[in-house]
């Protein structure tokens, strides 16, 4: 029987060998957490309208908005210092305690009011913080492959916890009392933590570093900055937000009409569970047979209307007859529709949105904006039903008026999602390419017309955003791209294929693992393992002993793919030895290019696979004479994400030929890397070299942990370190300007480096001088000149660094468009820039800069602006001392030469 249900999860829900047991734990945790929100919800709901009456619900709304808020901003906060699992573990005994705590105490009848307040502020505290820590946990137990596939058959178990708990709460809720329902939740919850312990253990702890699991938890300073940015954005959060405080003020309804047809405690804890599982169940069913149907049929902005005016006419029937039976419909149109059709509408109009954006935005949107849409509501029942002491009834005209706010968002929703989505298709397209004219079709119709009309670059756009949400409706549209000339977009193709159950394209799919192009040759290699994993083991062991030395490198790079943190799968396709093999096999190849293409293939096998038996095999390629390869062992060092790499990687930093492959692979470990650099600056244990190719890491990483060191290195006496820390802060205040630059600060920094560039200036001047009176020989003459060019170099470098300043107090793009327009060779262009330059600045910074702007423009440095600037100009010897002073090598090096001629 095991093995036949083992089967039928590898057919329908392609869960492969060594994914079973942790995708049946997975999915039964999320059950049991779940079946026990639905069993303390429907009692604490229960217990508050007998106990409390519905008139109290609005404060309880307001409460649980107020400490959503604090309580998740104290745990981003903690988040980031804490082990995932320490926080998991807690989370649910803490939350266990509490129920058996409030059980006992509602037992013996202490304090009911505030127990009752404390206990349903819990409740949907409880309900946010496990749904949100269990898919971060998921993220961790599943790479980013296995989470597509296998997140839906997960997701069951919380549909069947759903369903569960409220019918047991129905059944058990009379017999044995409300109260004692909290024991049955915190029993359940107690499960979970052994479950959740051997989970990490087994599945995260012993195969991942700190540095892949951190890279997983994504945590956002400002994710309200990053919303106000992105109208498309804003529009949804508006309606998300507002279909809140809709569902909010219709539990309202639903409570007091179910409280006024029932008084008895438990028999209401007993309804309010039945309903909440029917209304589980309806949303099951609706998502099952009608919400592909409804998307298909009349598109994505018809079906956000289904929720709105299911509600609407709900809200009606209240209005006119506030019975039980309507209350149930209006309950029940929310219930069902919400997780279903409107939820998968809204996911389809969020494709333009990148997906690092969503990523960063989702438990922001999900948790704070969800628990402030639930204080509005609260505030509204308070202030003006509570306070004109209005019936039930007409909350129903407040929720018609919130309806029709609804669907004047829909529509802006719709009108901002066709802006992002054009604006993305023709973002990138060449300007020789035709626009491509989409109409007003609906989401699906939009997607389909440019997979079949779009150029190159608007496909690819497409097929990019489709991979974050594979649709098994665009397979028809997808599959004839197979053969489109262009290997990228057949790249793309396939990658999305892969995701696609419904139909099995092996056959067509297979002679790719023969085209000219390596990654289609990749990509066929990953589609057959995951379609068809027997055919796909023996393509793939044909690929490995093919004479066609780039298709055995291409099914070597896939097996280590598909493999990589399946320990299982690894010894199923035989990883180990096959990459043993093909390592042996390098010795016999003689020809140079073949070796090459074999090498680098191993190579990156070997970082897939995060095997520490071979990371000396890597190591070893790091001295390799060709930098060509010894490049592609660094990258192979920075996909494993080993803590054992990092030293060797910094050190690369400062290698001229290896160092920008060094900080890609450094890039690649995710935020937690900015920590580390940051103590290797603190501690001064890396030299300039290195030092300057930080910006280019840290820089990588919208943190304000990023913006702290980058401020760390202005400091430096470096002016590669300074500039390059400048361009990355301006870089990251264009794109992410919600982090904080130390306004306070660059003023300081600002005038630091006017006077650097006031003294290289009349060390310069001094020089130029001295230079055209030299009378030495020509070994002199050379020599001087060349300490004349490096302090024109870092006269240069210090202008832009004053500008790049200026780009963190006022817009990046126009303090740079006027420092490019300053190194002009036109005059009217130089002379516009200065002038857009004193109207731009304050009276205070136009005082100190625009003198050293003006002198930009001169032909050469002359006495006069020397005068101008009130400069003393030092004697040679004074020259050479605070030269030796300024901690400038290069500089340094150049005055001890020229020292030693004269």
């Amino acid at each position: 029987m095991g093995n036949i249900w083992q089967q039928l999860l590898k057919r329908f829900f392609a869960v492969r060998e060594g994914e079973l047991l942790r995708t049946l734990l997975m999915q039964l945790l999320i059950f049991l957490l779940i079946t026990t929100l639905l069993i303390v919800k429907s009692t604490v709901n229960g217990l508050f309208l007998s106990e409390l009456g519905v008139d109290y619900l609005p404060l309880a709304f307001v409460l649980v908005a107020i400490s959503a808020v604090l309580v998740s901003g104290l745990y981003a906060a903690i988040l980031k210092r804490s082990s995932l699992d320490q926080l998991i573990l807690g989370t649910l005994l803490f939350s266990g305690l509490l129920f058996v705590v409030f059980g006992l105490l509602l037992r013996l009848n202490l304090g009911v009011g505030w127990v009752l307040y404390f206990f349903y502020v819990t409740v949907a505290l409880f309900g946010v913080l496990s749904a949100s820590q269990f898919w971060i946990l998921a993220n961790m137990v599943f790479n980013a492959r296995a989470a597509k596939r296998l997140f839906g058959i997960i997701g069951t178990g919380a549909i069947a916890g759903g369903i569960t708990g409220g019918y047991l709460t129905s059944i058990l809720a009379e017999p044995l009392g409300s109260e004692n329902m909290l024991f049955v939740g915190a029993g359940l919850l107690f499960c979970c933590i052994p479950i959740t312990r051997y989970i990490w253990k087994t599945n995260v702890l012993g195969s991942q570093s700190r540095f892949q699991r951190r890279k997983k938890v994504v945590i956002t300073d400002q994710p309200l900055a990053i919303i106000r940015k992105s109208v498309h954005l804003s529009n949804l959060a508006g309606i998300i937000g507002l279909s809140v405080v809709v569902a909010k003020l219709v539990d309202y309804q639903f409570s007091a009409i179910a409280a006024a047809h029932i008084a008895d405690p438990d028999e209401l804890t007993a309804f309010l569970g039945f309903w909440y599982s029917n209304f589980n169940l309806f949303s099951l069913v609706v998502q099952l047979v009608f919400t592909r149907l409804v998307l298909g049929t009349l598109g994505v902005g018809s079906s956000l209307l289904f929720l709105p005016m299911s509600i609407f006419l709900g809200a009606v029937g209240i209005f006119f007859a506030p019975e039980l039976w309507v209350g149930v419909f209006i309950k029940a149109s929310d219930g069902s529709l919400k997780q279903s059709l409107n939820k998968a509408g809204v996911e389809l109009l969020a494709l333009p949105i990148p997906a690092e954006i969503k990523n960063a935005t989702k438990t922001f949107i999900d948790v704070v904006v969800d628990s402030l849409a639930t204080g509005v509501s609260g505030l509204i029942l308070v202030f003006v039903v509570n306070g004109f002491h209005l019936s039930v009834e007409f909350v129903s005209v407040i929720i018609i008026l919130l309806v029709g706010l609804w669907l004047y968002l829909i529509e802006k929703v719709r009108i901002s999602y066709l802006d992002a989505f054009k604006q993305g298709l023709h973002k990138n397209n060449s300007a020789d390419t035709d626009a491509l004219e989409l109409g007003n079709m609906s989401v699906l119709g939009n997607l389909q017309q440019v997979l079949a009309e779009g150029s190159e670059v608007q496909i690819l756009y497409v097929l990019n955003k489709l991979k974050q949400q594979p649709d098994e409706r665009l397979l028809p549209a997808i599959q004839p791209l197979l053969q489109h000339p262009s290997a990228r977009v057949l790249v793309g193709a396939i990658r999305n294929l892969y995701y696609l159950k419904n139909k099995d394209l092996s056959e067509l799919i297979a002679p790719l693992t023969r085209h000219a192009d390596q990654e289609v040759k990749t990509a066929a290699f990953d589609y057959l393992l995951n379609h068809s994993p027997k055919k796909g083991i023996a393509y793939l062991h044909k690929g490995l002993e093919a004479t066609d030395h780039k298709r055995r490198a291409a099914a070597l790079v896939s097996l280590a793919a598909e493999s990589r943190d399946n320990p299982a799968l690894k010894v199923t396709f035989r990883l180990e030895q096959q990459l043993q093999q093909q390592y042996a096999f390098l010795a016999t190849v003689s020809d140079s290019s073949e070796r090459e293409v074999l090498t680098k293939a191993l190579l990156k096998a070997l970082g897939l696979a995060r095997i520490p038996a071979y990371f000396p095999w890597i190591s070893a390629c790091f001295s390799h004479p060709d930098k060509a390869l010894a490049g592609e062992a660094i990258l192979a060092a920075g996909q494993t994400m080993h803590p054992h790499f990092i030293p060797f990687l910094i050190g690369f930093l400062g290698d001229p030929d290896l160092g920008d492959f060094a900080a890609q692979a450094l890039v690649n470990y995710g935020t937690e890397i900015v920590g580390i650099l940051q103590a290797q600056v603190n501690a001064r244990a890396v030299d300039a070299k290195v030092v300057r190719k930080i910006p280019q890491i840290v820089g990588q990483f919208n943190s304000q942990k990023a913006v702290d060191l980058l401020f760390t290195l202005l400091s430096s006496r470096d002016p590669t370190i300074r500039l390059n820390a400048l361009r990355a802060l301006n870089t990251l205040k264009t794109q992410h300007n919600f982090l904080t630059f130390k306004d306070k600060k660059v003023w300081q920094y600002v005038l630091d480096e006017v006077h650097l560039y006031q003294d290289i200036l009349s060390i310069l001047y001094v020089q130029q001088q001295t230079s055209e009176q030299e009378a030495g020989s020509q070994a002199i003459r050379l020599a001087r000149q060349q300490l004349i060019t490096l302090l024109e170099s870092r006269l240069d470098v210090s202008l832009e660094c004053i500008f790049r300043l200026l780009g963190l107090k006022y817009p990046p793009e126009e303090i740079i468009s006027i420092y490019e327009s300053l190194r002009s060779e036109e005059p009217d262009l130089r002379e516009n820039a200065l002038e857009y330059l004193d109207n731009l600045l304050d009276a205070g910074s136009k005082k100190v800069l625009i003198p050293i702007v003006e002198i930009t423009v001169l032909e050469s440095i002359t006495a006069a602006a020397i005068r101008e600037l009130k400069l003393e100009l030092p004697n040679e010897a004074e020259s050479f001392r605070l030269l030796m002073a300024a901690g400038d090598e290069e500089i340094a090096q150049a005055v001890r030469e020229l020292q030693g001629l004269l």
